[in-house]
């Protein structure tokens, strides 16, 4: 293998890759829980004795800074720079089975300690906040105040069409925004990017495969103008099932889509590729946005014509199930109240970009949103009746699966009558052979042996016995089949209105509060019947397009998508700690575009696609760079990473193994259905299916397992989201772990030999048109004359026989695989 070796040397010396922008130091998730779970604990339980704002300090500690606390009090830092797992502020609370001195009891749980240490083990993250944290009513008052004249809280107004001085260069709407900016700033946009440079973006993009071979060609000899040509391009891959695919897999991520449970007992959700499918379709459909989220919150409650319909939106509510749940929490109550801070959390960061989970313990510290709402919402879920299909015989309330199918209820009366009349078979065998097994004892105490001379009457109950055996044998045999099953939720039995529990406590349960929305978000109230639970209300009120986040926060995640960073950074949060839209008239033109146009997510992305702000070069010029280093006014597109999933399937596309079809079931189904007993369908239980997970698959790769702490190594390296988590932004950055897979994996390997196969059997045979194909297969391009020299030097006297030139070419192939433009849209 020393060739191969030697050959990807060279190509990563000298076949350099565009820089990409720095990736920020503090992720947006790690961000997230901070100020969903530190900031919080520090400002409940630590701000009484250890607050600079507050004049408390005792010890000379404060904790409401990250400089505070490095900078310590009167025992030293409470943090050590580079060793925070190390830092006293830890090592306290861990050393004593009792709470120090002067440290509420109540304070130091294995929860409290669990959170402050990963917050450790993440290295302290601290964002610095724009605001004041709140810490008494009156602030708390004040900044409800502030934060309901907040820009993401008011509606969204139709701005005039800026006035450009190149009015040739706009084709879509956004671009006169942008234009507009641009020259503000003394910037001009860049070139067009090349043909064949925006067909592989535009195709990542939209279906997250780079385009064949024979699609390079025919856009490359499309005679027609550049904006009809680019409209063909952009219209057939909308058209494409592979959309869905890559467009579905965004929205997963938001939906913390995941095949188990999690935490301590993981079990399966062998139910879940069904909800994973409905997203898919739906995107492939364009099933308007505003309906997309009734379905999802509430389709079990929607009207359906067919018995089709009614199955597809029982399976789109798989939303409120899929996520994570504390499958070994012995205290029930706290257990719903778990998956309830998952619903609400996934239901307002996903649909309004907003983080409301912090309202469990207290009034959020940033947004509007009181406890007493936060607990509002609480009452619609808890007023909804989870199936998730994941059995286990420490939390089973939830393991029932929803039955599908036009004759489901019919199905399911046969079974209950089947089941019925083997159990009466059985209990009638069983007095049958209780009879017999009463006339042997009395024989027997009477000396008699019954086994040599039975009596009449015992061979009548023995004949008896054997016949009822039969008629239980023949009871069980022929069962009616079962229905299909999915994960969905329905409307419980009872509806609750919930307490608010002071601090997040549930054994400090306070008044009930009305099931019901936030309040304070500028939108009137829907009034939820008492014989509801409110989840249609919910739905129809984050769904109206007097909603003033919805559309917002959709267009700019569509945005983000394009063009790496959303007009609004912080994509999940458009509250008050949110960074500010770079351009706020362009994100309520998108917004009330959107919604006027039917919440068209395909309509929208056509004309963001076929805009030239989209169309333009990627490449850096030292104007731009100096005034606009960090590209926030787009002149230019910026380079992006391909996502753990487009490197895969694009790994696939290129050596000709890739199958595109949609897949039906998963792996962690077929894993599950081995185990015989459902309580034992746990993942890591006697290594069952943490072993048996393989990513040896051709398929498309959102169709691969997605099981917590099962994850699949290769696609976690290249940060692939984490099912634990609603993630709006996955994290983007480059590590040396990244190419020691691309140069040492076996399957990377194997698909270089594969690739190096099809190029084998091409014509003409000379290695200069095969670089060539080379080249254009894995790369959209013709080599550079550099590029040719080097790869024909090495390729020279290396092809001697069958075997060696096998190696050679594969060689070649695992090279540019290896390459920053490989794994790069540009």
């Amino acid at each position: 293998m020393s060739n191969r070796l030697i050959l990807l040397t060279l190509a990563m010396v000298r076949l350099g890759s565009p820089s990409l922008l720095k990736a920020e130091e503090i992720s947006p998730a790690d961000a997230l829980f901070f100020e969903t779970t530190i900031r919080p604990l520090l400002i409940e339980r630590c701000f009484e004795c250890h607050s600079a704002r507050l004049g408390r300090q005792e010890g000379g500690l404060a904790l409401d800074s990250f400089a505070a606390l490095t900078r310590g009090g009167q025992s030293g830092p409470a943090v050590i720079s580079g060793e925070v797992a190390k830092s006293p502020l830890l090592t306290t609370l861990q050393s004593s089975p009792t709470p120090p001195p002067k440290v509420p009891a109540h304070v130091v749980t294995s929860t409290v300690l669990g959170n402050l240490t990963a917050w450790a083990g993440k290295g302290a993250p601290w964002p610095e906040s724009p605001l004041p944290v709140a810490t008494t009513a009156e602030e708390i008052s004040a900044l409800r105040e502030k934060a309901e004249r907040h820009w993401a809280f008011r509606p969204p107004q139709q701005p005039t069409l800026p006035q450009v001085k190149n009015s040739e260069w706009p084709r879509d709407r956004a671009d006169y925004f942008i234009l507009e900016r641009l020259q503000a700033n003394g910037l001009a946009p860049s070139p067009d990017a090349e043909r064949t440079v925006w067909l592989r973006r535009v195709s990542f993009d939209v279906i997250g495969l780079p385009p064949t071979v024979r699609e390079l060609d025919d856009f490359l000899a499309d005679p027609s103008p550049e904006d009809e040509a680019c409209a063909r391009v952009v219209d057939r891959l909308l058209a494409s099932e592979s959309f869905g695919v890559r467009w579905g897999r965004h929205w997963l991520d938001l939906a913390r889509f995941g095949e188990s449970t999690g935490y301590d007992r993981n079990m399966t959700y062998p139910l879940a590729w069904r909800y994973r499918n409905y997203v898919i379709e739906a995107h492939n459909h364009d099933v308007p946005y505003d309906r997309f989220i009734r379905e999802q919150l509430a389709g079990d409650l929607l009207p359906a014509d067919t018995p089709e319909e009614r199955d597809r939106l029982a399976v789109a509510t798989g939303f409120l199930v899929v996520g994570p749940k504390t499958q070994n929490e012995s205290n029930l109550l706290l257990y719903r109240m778990n998956a309830v801070d998952d619903q609400i959390d996934a239901t307002c960061r996903a649909f309004l970009g907003l983080t409301a989970n912090c309202a469990r313990c207290h009034d959020h510290k940033y947004d509007p949103i009181p406890t007493r709402d936060y607990h509002a919402l609480a009452g619609i879920f808890r007023s909804t009746r989870q199936f998730s299909g994941a059995q286990t015989n420490v939390r089973d309330e939830d393991g029932a699966a929803w039955p599908l199918g036009a004759d489901a209820t019919e199905r399911l009366r046969r079974m209950a009558e089947h089941a019925a009349g083997a159990a009466e078979a059985q209990k009638t065998y069983l007095a049958k052979v209780k009879i017999r097994n009463e006339m042997r004892e009395a024989l027997e105490k009477e000396g008699k042996d019954w086994k040599k001379s039975p009596t009449p009457e015992l061979q009548v109950a023995e004949n008896e016995v054997q016949r009822h055996q039969g008629l239980v044998k023949a009871a069980n045999e022929n069962p009616p089949t079962a229905p299909e099953w999915a994960m969905s939720v329905s409307d419980a039995a009872e509806m609750i209105n919930c307490p608010v529990y002071e601090k997040g406590e549930i054994s400090q349960p306070r008044e009930a509060v009305p099931r019901g929305v936030p309040t304070l978000l500028g939108l009137d109230t829907p009034r939820i019947p008492a014989d509801q639970s409110g989840r249609r209300q919910l739905a129809d009120w984050i769904a109206s397009p007097r909603n003033a986040l919805t559309a917002r926060v959709a267009v700019n995640r569509v945005w983000q998508h394009l063009f790496g960073t959303g007009l609004v950074a912080s994509s999940d949060n458009f509250g008050l700690t949110g960074t500010p839209p770079s351009h706020p008239e362009l994100l309520d033109d998108l917004a009330l575009r959107f919604t006027q146009e039917g919440w068209s997510v395909k309509s929208l992305l056509r004309s963001l696609l076929l805009s030239r702000t989209y169309r333009q070069s990627s490449s850096s010029n030292p104007e731009g760079e100096q005034r606009d280093p960090a590209n926030r006014w787009l002149w230019r597109q910026p380079p992006r990473l391909l996502e753990a999933e487009v490197l895969r399937d694009t790994l696939l596309a290129v050596s000709g193994e890739l199958d595109p079809a949609p897949q039906q079931g998963s792996q962690v189904t077929d894993i599950s259905e081995r185990q015989s007993n459902p309580q034992q369908r746990e993942i890591g239980r006697r290594d069952f299916l943490v072993n048996d997970i393989t990513g040896d698959t051709r398929y498309r790769s959102v169709y691969l397992p997605s099981a917590r702490s099962a994850q699949l190594d290769a696609l976690m390296l290249f940060d692939a989201a984490d099912p634990n988590l609603v993630i709006s932004q996955r994290k983007s950055g480059v590590v040396p772990a990244q190419a020691m897979y691309l140069m040492n994996s076996d399957f990377v390997w194997q698909q270089a030999r594969l690739t190096a196969q099809k190029l084998l059997a091409m014509e003409p045979a000379e290695d200069n048109a095969r670089l060539r194909k080379a080249y254009r297969i894995i790369l959209g391009r013709k080599p550079t004359e550099r590029e040719e020299a080097l790869f024909l030097a090495y390729l020279s006297g290396k092809t001697h026989t069958p075997e060696a030139s096998l190696i050679s070419w594969s060689s070649l192939a695992q090279a540019l695989f290896c390459t920053g433009e490989f794994r790069t849209a540009y």
